[in-house]
C-alpha cells in the first residue's frame, strides 16, 4: 500500500468516526465493533496483517486477535498480540468509545498488567477516539492513576498529524528496521523500571522463606531434605493451578476460595487430589507425610491472596514459561538450611548452594541463546522430515537445570508439527487423524494428545538436583499447556480420553551425568548417605536410566548449558577428581564440569548426532584446554564457534562461546563472532587440520589479521624456548605455609605491614605498581618466609628481571612490562621473566611492549571482549612469539642492538616523566617517550619482515 494510499484510508475512518461520534460514545456501541469497524483497519494501515490474510500459521501470525474472556468481572487476555516470527513485540488493549482512556485507572492498569507480565517494554490502550502508549516496564500498582508510566496520549483528530510518528514507530516495517526499539530506548523511564522476572524472583523467595520457616517451626522432626522437597512441592503447585486458572483451563478463584476459609492446607490438599486425578501427572500425586506436614493458615493464606487482582500486578494467562524458567533456575541456585538462632537449631535460613557459589552464580540462559542452539541443532535434524520421522529422534538436556533448553526444543518441535499439518491439503488429514483441531475460523491448534506425543516420544533431561528435575517437569507441564484457554479446553477432551498431562517419570531424571555407579566401585570408598545424596550416581544406559535410546546408539541432539565449575579446590573430594581423572579422556589436570559434560555428550550421542552448548570461552585459547580443544576439532563435523563479544549472563563473571557440531568426521570450522544477541558475523570458515597443534584458535574479524598472525609465528619461536618465566609468590592460603594458615591469618593480612618491622620484611608490588616500562610502590611491605603460602623460593626477588601484570591495558599498548633490578616481592598478579643463558632481558622488553605484540596478543587471545577482569597467565606468556635473531650476522646484531638503545631511552624518559611534578614539563617528556614508542614498534615490525601493508592493519589505518 502506497504511502498516499494510506493517508487516505485514514481520513476515511477518522471522518467516518466523526460524523457518528455520538452513536459511538452512547453506551450502544460495544467493544467488539470498535475493533471491528476501526481498530483492526487502523493496525491494517501500519501494515498489519491483522485477519491473517497471507495465511500464515498459527505459530507466525501477524497478530493474535483474543476472544474477550472475562471472568469473575475480569478480562483474562489482551485483545492484540503483535508479533514478529511469533515473538510478541507489544499488545494492543481495546476499549469502546464511552470508555474514558485519559482518566480511566482500570483499563490502564489491565494493560500495564499484560505487557509487564509478558516483559513487552511498550503496550498501547486505544477506544479509537483516544490513543495512550505505556511503558510497561514499570511495575503496575492497583493505586495508579491513569496517568502513570503513560509515555504519549492524543486523540483520533491528531492521527493523521501524528501518522509518521506511529508508522515510524509501530508500523511491522519500522519493528523490521530496529525503529520500534529506538523508540523503547528512547523512552526509558528509569524511575520505576524493573524486570518482572526480578520481582516475581523476590516474590517466590518470600514464598520459600515464609513457608520454610512456618513448616521447620510446626515439624521439629523434618530433615532439611525432606523441607526443601514439601517447600518446593508446595509452590510447584500453587503456581501450576494459578496458571491454569487464568488460563480458563481450572475454575476461576478455586485457590482464592480455599484462602479465605481456615485449615487451608488441608483443603489445598483435597484441590491437589482432585487435580491428580485430573493431570495424573506426578505434580500432584500423593505423598503421605508431605501431606501430614502441619502449616499455618496465615502463611497460605498471605501467599495466595496476593496471587490475585487486584493486589497482584501479573497476569498469569500472559506469563512466558520461559520467563517462569528463568526465576525458577535462580531459585535453585538456593537452598533451605538449619541454622541455630537462640538455641533453635530448627530455625529454616536460605542460603546459596556451596556449587553454585563456586560456580560465581546461577547462569540462566537468555532465550535468545536457547533459540540460537535450538535452531542450529534441533532445527537441522528435523529439517523437512515427517512427524512419524520426527518421532524416533531423541533430544537430551544432561543439566537441565529448570527446563529452558528443554522447553525451547519442545516449543520448536510443536511450531514444526503444526505447521506441517496446517499446510494445504495436509489440513483435511490431520483434522480427521486428530492431530489438529479448529480453534477459531483459519486458525488450529494441536490436539492435546498430540502435544503429549511429541513431548513424551522427543524431550529428555537428567539434573543432579531433584528440585531441578521437578521444576523441569512443571515448565514442560506449562509449556504443553500454553495457548489453552477455557474455549479450547472445553474442546481438548474431544480429540483424547488422555489425561490433561502425561507422565515424564521416564523422561526427566535425577542423577549426575558425570558419575555413573562404577564409582562404587573404587576401593576404599566410605559414604554416608549425604555423600551419597551429594554423588547422586547415574547410568546412562542402566535401568534407572535410557538404555532403549542407548540400545539404538544414543540421542539424536544433546544441548545445554552445564555448569562452569573447577575441580580443583573445595567442593569436589579426591575420590570424585580421581574418578573424572580415569573416565575423562579429553581433559587435563585442571578439570572442569563444562568440558566434561562436553566429553560426556559427545559419547553419549549416535553417530551424526547435534550437539550444541553455551560455554565459557577460554577453552579457545589457553593452553591447559588444547588437549580438549584438540578433541573438538579432530572428532566433530560442521564445527560451529561461537565467539560472544559481549556479556550474555548479567551478573555473573564468565565470558561465552557457543560450541555446535555433529558426531562426524572432522572438516571445515566456521567461525564466528556475536557483537550482540541478534548479530552473527561469519569469520572465516577454516579446514580442521589448520587450527590442530596450534597453542591458540584465532578468530579474527580480518583475513589479512590472520596473514600476519601466521606470519609473525614463521618468524619466531615461543618465548619461553628462550627464557624463564614464573609467576610470582602467593601470601595467604588456608591451611598452607609453615606453621599452616587460619582463616584468621588470611582475613587479617598479617605477614603485610606499612612498615619494615625487621630484615624479613621486604618492599611489595601490588599488580597496580607493574606499569608499562615504570614501576611505582605503593608503600605496603611484606614479611618474606616459609610462612607464606607459596613462597615461590625458585624465582628472584632482585637482579635483571622483567615483570608483567596479568591484566592487560587497552589497544594499542595491551601489555605492562617493566625492567628492574630492585629489591621487590610480587605475588600472582604479577609475571617474572628472568635468565642465565646471556639473553638480554631489554631487547625482550622492547618487543613486550610493542604494538605488534599487543596486536598479536588481542587476536590470539581474544582478551579485550572480556569485559570483567581480563587476565592472562604463564602458560600464557610463555606462547608469545619471539623472534629468532643470530646475532653473530651484523645485520641481526643492530636489530637487537637498536632496540635496547631505544628501551634505555624509553626506561629513562618514563621514569623522568613519573617523578615530574611539573605539568608543562611532563608533557614535553611525553610527546618525546610517544616518539620513541613509534621507533619502537618500527624497530619490532623489521624483526618479523612486515610488509607496509600489513603495518597499517596493525596500526588500524
Amino acid at each position: 500500500m502506497s504511502e498516499s494510499d494510506r493517508l487516505e484510508q485514514l481520513k476515511s475512518l477518522v471522518s467516518n468516526f466523526s460524523a457518528n461520534i455520538a452513536e459511538y460514545k452512547s453506551g450502544q456501541y460495544d467493544e467488539s465493533n470498535t475493533r471491528t469497524d476501526f481498530i483492526d483497519k487502523f493496525f491494517t494501515l501500519l501494515d498489519w496483517d491483522v485477519a491473517n490474510n497471507q495465511a500464515f500459521s498459527e505459530s507466525y501470525r501477524d497478530v493474535v486477535r483474543e476472544d474477550k474472556v472475562k471472568i469473575d468481572g475480569t478480562q483474562k487476555a489482551p485483545d492484540y498480540s503483535f508479533r514478529i516470527g511469533g515473538a510478541r513485540k507489544f499488545f494492543v488493549e481495546a476499549k469502546k468509545p464511552s470508555v474514558n482512556i485519559r482518566e480511566a485507572a482500570e483499563p490502564a492498569y489491565q494493560i500495564r498488567r499484560y505487557a509487564y507480565t509478558a516483559k513487552l517494554p511498550l503496550s498501547i490502550l486505544t477506544n479509537f477516539e483516544e490513543f495512550a502508549i505505556y511503558d510497561t516496564r514499570i511495575k503496575p500498582d492497583k493505586n495508579d492513576k491513569a496517568s502513570v508510566a503513560r509515555i504519549d496520549y492524543f486523540t483520533f483528530k491528531e492521527y493523521e498529524q501524528k501518522f509518521d510518528f506511529l508508522y515510524s514507530t509501530f508500523s511491522k516495517n519500522a519493528i523490521n528496521k530496529g525503529s520500534f526499539d529506538k523508540y523503547v530506548i528512547e523512552n526509558k523511564n528509569k524511575k520505576g523500571t524493573s524486570e518482572v522476572d526480578t520481582e516475581l524472583l523476590a516474590l517466590v523467595e518470600e514464598w520459600r522463606i515464609a513457608l520454610a520457616k512456618n513448616i521447620a517451626r510446626n515439624n521439629p522432626s523434618l530433615s532439611v531434605y525432606n523441607l526443601n522437597t514439601v517447600v518446593q512441592k508446595i509452590i510447584d503447585r500453587i503456581v501450576f493451578l494459578r496458571i491454569a486458572e487464568d488460563r480458563g483451563i481450572e475454575d476461576e478463584n478455586i485457590l482464592l476460595t480455599v484462602a479465605r476459609t481456615s485449615n487451608i492446607y488441608e483443603k489445598l490438599n483435597l484441590l491437589f487430589t482432585k487435580a491428580n486425578v485430573k493431570y495424573n501427572s506426578g505434580l500432584f500425586a500423593y505423598i503421605d507425610w508431605i501431606e501430614k506436614v502441619i502449616i499455618e493458615d496465615k502463611v497460605l493464606s498471605n501467599i495466595i491472596v496476593n496471587l490475585y487482582y487486584p493486589e497482584c500486578p501479573y497476569e498469569f494467562s500472559v506469563l512466558p514459561i520461559e520467563i517462569l524458567g528463568s526465576i525458577y533456575e535462580r531459585f535453585l541456585g538456593n537452598t533451605i538450611r538449619f541454622r541455630a538462632v537462640k538455641g533453635d537449631t530448627h530455625t529454616a535460613v536460605v542460603e546459596e548452594k556451596p556449587e553454585v557459589k563456586k560456580a560465581g552464580g546461577v547462569y540462566y540462559t537468555p532465550q535468545y541463546i536457547v533459540d540460537y542452539i535450538v535452531k542450529n541443532t534441533v532445527g537441522e535434524k528435523i529439517k523437512n522430515k515427517k512427524p512419524e520421522e520426527i518421532a524416533a529422534i531423541k533430544i537430551c538436556d544432561p543439566a537441565c537445570g529448570s527446563g529452558s533448553f528443554l522447553v525451547g526444543a519442545y516449543q520448536y518441535l510443536l511450531n514444526y508439527h503444526l505447521d506441517y499439518y496446517t499446510q494445504g491439503k495436509n489440513i483435511k488429514t490431520s483434522l480427521k487423524n486428530k492431530k489438529i483441531f479448529e480453534a477459531g475460523h483459519n486458525a488450529y491448534k494441536l490436539t492435546i494428545d498430540e502435544k503429549q506425543r511429541i513431548l513424551c516420544s522427543s524431550i529428555f533431561g537428567v539434573d543432579i538436583d531433584n528440585q531441578a528435575v521437578e521444576v523441569t517437569k512443571l515448565s514442560l507441564y506449562l509449556k504443553l499447556l500454553e495457548n489453552e484457554s477455557r474455549e479450547s479446553s472445553e474442546q481438548l477432551f474431544k480429540y483424547s480420553d488422555m489425561a490433561l498431562l502425561p507422565s515424564l517419570e521416564d523422561n526427566i531424571k535425577c542423577g549426575n551425568s558425570l558419575i555413573g555407579t562404577d564409582f562404587y566401585a573404587q576401593p576404599n570408598l566410605d559414604l554416608t548417605d549425604d555423600d551419597r545424596i551429594k554423588v547422586n550416581c547415574f547410568d546412562w544406559d542402566g535401568k534407572d536410566g535410557f538404555p532403549e535410546i542407548f540400545k539404538n546408539g544414543g540421542f539424536d541432539v544433546v544441548i545445554g548449558n552445564p555448569p562452569y565449575v573447577f575441580t580443583r579446590g573445595e567442593g569436589f573430594t579426591s575420590t570424585e577428581k580421581e574418578y573424572y581423572n580415569a573416565k575423562f579422556k579429553q581433559q587435563n589436570y585442571q578439570l572442569n564440569t563444562f568440558a566434561m559434560f562436553t566429553e560426556q555428550a559427545h559419547n553419549m550421542l549416535r553417530a551424526d548426532g547435534a550437539f550444541g552448548f553455551i560455554i565459557p570461552n577460554n577453552w579457545l585459547t589457553i593452553s591447559s584446554m588444547k588437549k580438549f580443544r584438540d578433541f573438538i576439532i579432530s572428532y566433530t563435523g560442521n564445527l560451529i564457534i561461537v565467539n560472544n563479544l559481549y556479556k550474555v549472563f548479567s551478573g555473573a563473571n564468565v565470558d561465552t562461546s557457543l560450541l555446535i557440531f555433529i558426531k562426524d568426521k572432522p572438516n571445515d570450522v566456521t567461525l564466528i563472532e556475536s557483537p550482540s544477541p541478534t548479530i552473527y558475523n561469519t569469520i572465516s570458515k577454516i579446514n580442521y587440520q589448520k587450527l590442530l597443534d596450534k597453542p591458540i584458535i584465532q578468530i579474527s574479524k580480518q583475513d589479512s589479521s590472520l596473514q600476519i598472525i601466521t606470519k609473525i609465528h614463521e618468524y619466531s619461536c615461543p618465548l619461553g624456548d628462550i627464557v624463564t618465566v614464573s609467576t610470582g609468590l602467593k601470601a595467604y592460603q588456608i591451611g598452607k605455609g609453615n606453621p599452616p594458615q587460619t582463616k584468621k591469618e588470611k582475613e587479617q593480612r598479617i605477614y603485610h605491614s606499612t612498615k619494615k618491622i625487621n630484615k624479613s620484611y621486604g618492599k611489595y608490588l601490588q599488580g597496580v605498581d607493574v606499569k608499562r616500562y615504570v614501576l611505582t610502590w605503593s608503600g605496603e611491605y611484606l614479611n618474606y618466609g616459609d610462612w607464606l603460602a607459596e613462597p615461590r623460593k625458585s624465582i628472584p626477588y632482585k637482579g635483571s628481571r622483567i615483570l608483567i601484570r596479568q591484566i592487560p591495558s587497552k589497544l594499542p599498548y595491551m601489555i605492562n612490562a617493566v625492567y628492574t633490578e630492585d629489591h621487590y616481592f610480587y605475588d600472582i598478579n604479577s609475571m617474572v621473566i628472568f635468565t642465565n643463558n646471556g639473553t638480554n632481558l631489554k631487547y625482550i622488553l622492547g618487543i613486550l611492549n610493542s604494538k605488534l605484540i599487543s596486536f598479536w596478543f588481542n587476536k590470539a587471545f581474544d582478551k579485550l571482549q572480556r569485559n570483567i577482569f581480563p587476565q592472562f597467565k604463564v602458560n600464557e606468556l610463555k606462547q608469545f612469539p619471539f623472534p629468532v635473531l643470530h646475532l653473530s650476522e651484523k645485520s641481526d646484531k643492530i636489530k637487537h642492538d637498536t632496540i635496547i638503545s631505544l628501551v634505555d631511552k624509553m626506561l629513562d624518559l618514563k621514569k623522568k616523566e613519573n617523578d615530574e611534578p611539573n605539568q608543562q614539563l611532563k608533557t614535553m617528556i611525553s610527546r618525546q617517550i610517544d616518539s620513541v614508542d613509534k621507533e619502537i614498534d618500527t624497530a619490532v615490525y623489521k624483526l618479523y619482515n612486515l610488509t607496509d601493508d600489513e603495518i597499517k592493519v596493525v596500526e588500524g589505518k
